[in-house]
C-alpha cells in the first residue's frame, strides 16, 4: 500500500482527518484485503480509494505449501505483469518468517542461485517490496494461521543493495509503528558484497541486521561462484566490514552455501578462518552454512555428515557457526530457488 496515495485522496475529498487513520489500523491492524471491510467508511469513499490507492500493489498467480506446512511460496504478479516470489517460512511453532524479493530477477549471477539465470528485468518500489509482507499477514488472517509475522529477510530475489533507495525506504516503512511495525532488530538484509551499499546501510540503518553471502574465502574461488568479485574482491569486503564494525557492535551474519568438492573442503574451512580473524572481530561474525538447495545448475549438496565436520573444524577454531534449516525444499522455495517466473 501506498499511503501518501491514500492520504492525497483523502484530502482532494476533504474528508476528516480521522479517515487516515482509521484506513492504517484496518491495513495495517486488521489486514484487511478490500476496502469493502472497512465499513466505517463511506461506501463512496471506499470505491474511490479502490480505484485509485489498492491496498495490494500486486495480485496472486499461486501458493505452495510444503508437506510440513513450514513453508509457504507465493507467486506475484506485479501491476505491469512481471513476476517475482516471495516465501512465508515457520521455523518454530509460532513464530513465521516472510523472506521478501527486491528485484525482478538478478544481474549478479551466483552460479549456484537459480534467480540470476533469467537476468536482471527490475527494480521493485519501496510499495512492492514491502506489499510483500502486508500480503503474507492478509494471507495468515485468511487462512487462519496461528502466530504472528514479526521477522522478514532481504533474501528473495535480487541484490538488495543494488536497489538502494527503494529499499532503504522499504525499510523505514516496515519499521514505522503506525504502518507495519516490524522491530528493527527483527529485519535482515542480505547482499553479495557490494563495498559501498554496505557502508552506506551501516549508516542509515544500525539496527538492522546485514547478512553477506559470502560462500568462499579465496579470491580465485569466490569469483567463480559469486562473479561480483572479480569487481570487488575480498580484501575491498574485507575493509568495507571493517568500517562496519567499527560504528557498531552487531553481529554481521556470513552465509556460506556448502557444495560438495567445491567449498566444503579442509582447506576452504581453514580459508574461511582465516577470513573472519583477518577482520579482527572474529566474535562479531556468524557462519551460517547452507546445506545447497537443487536448481538448475550442476552442483551437488554436501551431505550432512559432511557439513557437521566443516561446521565443526569452524567451532574448533573459535568462530560461530549453525546449519540453516532448510524449509520449503521441495516447493522450490528454499535458498537459491527462487525464479518468479513459471518453471
Amino acid at each position: 500500500m501506498e499511503l501518501k496515495r491514500v492520504a492525497d485522496i483523502l484530502r482532494e475529498r476533504r474528508a476528516p482527518a480521522f479517515r487516515l487513520d482509521q484506513v492504517r489500523q484496518a491495513v495495517y491492524g486488521r489486514f484487511v484485503s478490500s476496502y469493502d471491510e472497512i465499513a466505517v467508511l463511506p461506501l463512496d469513499l471506499r470505491r474511490t480509494l479502490e480505484r485509485g490507492a489498492p491496498i495490494l500493489s500486486l495480485t496472486l498467480r499461486e501458493v505452495l505449501v510444503s508437506q510440513d506446512s513450514r513453508a509457504y511460496k507465493a507467486g506475484l504478479t506485479l501491476c505491469d505483469g512481471k513476476a517475482v516470489e516471495t516465501v512465508l517460512l515457520r521455523p518454530s511453532p509460532r513464530r513465521w518468517t516472510a523472506c521478501v524479493s527486491t528485484q525482478v530477477g538478478c544481474a549478479f549471477g551466483c552460479v549456484f542461485c537459480a534467480t540470476g539465470l533469467g537476468g536482471f528485468e527490475r527494480d521493485l518500489t519501496a510499495e512492492e517490496i514491502t506489499d510483500q509482507v502486508l500480503f503474507w499477514r492478509q494471507y495468515m488472517r485468511r487462512e487462519g494461521l496461528e502466530g504472528r509475522l514479526d521477522n522478514v529477510v532481504y533474501m528473495g530475489m535480487g541484490e538488495p543493495l543494488a536497489n538502494y533507495d527503494n529499499v532503504a525506504e522499504s525499510l523505514r516503512r516496515l519499521t514505522d509503528q503506525k504502518q507495519h511495525g516490524i522491530g528493527a532488530r527483527h529485519v535482515a538484509v542480505s547482499t553479495v558484497g557490494l563495498p559501498d551499499g554496505i557502508e552506506r546501510f551501516g549508516e542509515d540503518f544500525p539496527q538492522i541486521n546485514l547478512a553477506v553471502s559470502l560462500h568462499a574465502a579465496t579470491d580465485e574461488l569466490r569469483s567463480r561462484l559469486v562473479p561480483v568479485n572479480k569487481a570487488y574482491p575480498l580484501s575491498a569486503l574485507a575493509r568495507a566490514l571493517e568500517k562496519y564494525l567499527g560504528r557498531r557492535r552487531r553481529k554481521v551474519l556470513l552465509e556460506y552455501a556448502l557444495l560438495a568438492g567445491v567449498n566444503d573442503r579442509p582447506q576452504d574451512g581453514e580459508a574461511l578462518v582465516g577470513f573472519v580473524r583477518g577482520l579482527g572481530r572474529p566474535e562479531l561474525f556468524h557462519v551460517n552454512l547452507i546445506l545447497y538447495n537443487p536448481t538448475q545448475t550442476l552442483f551437488q549438496a554436501t551431505p550432512e555428515v559432511e557439513a557437521r565436520k566443516f561446521q565443526s573444524a569452524l567451532l574448533d577454531a573459535g568462530l560461530k557457526s549453525t546449519i540453516r534449516q532448510n524449509l520449503g525444499v521441495e516447493i522450490q522455495g528454499a535458498c537459491g530457488q527462487l525464479m518468479g517466473q513459471e518453471r
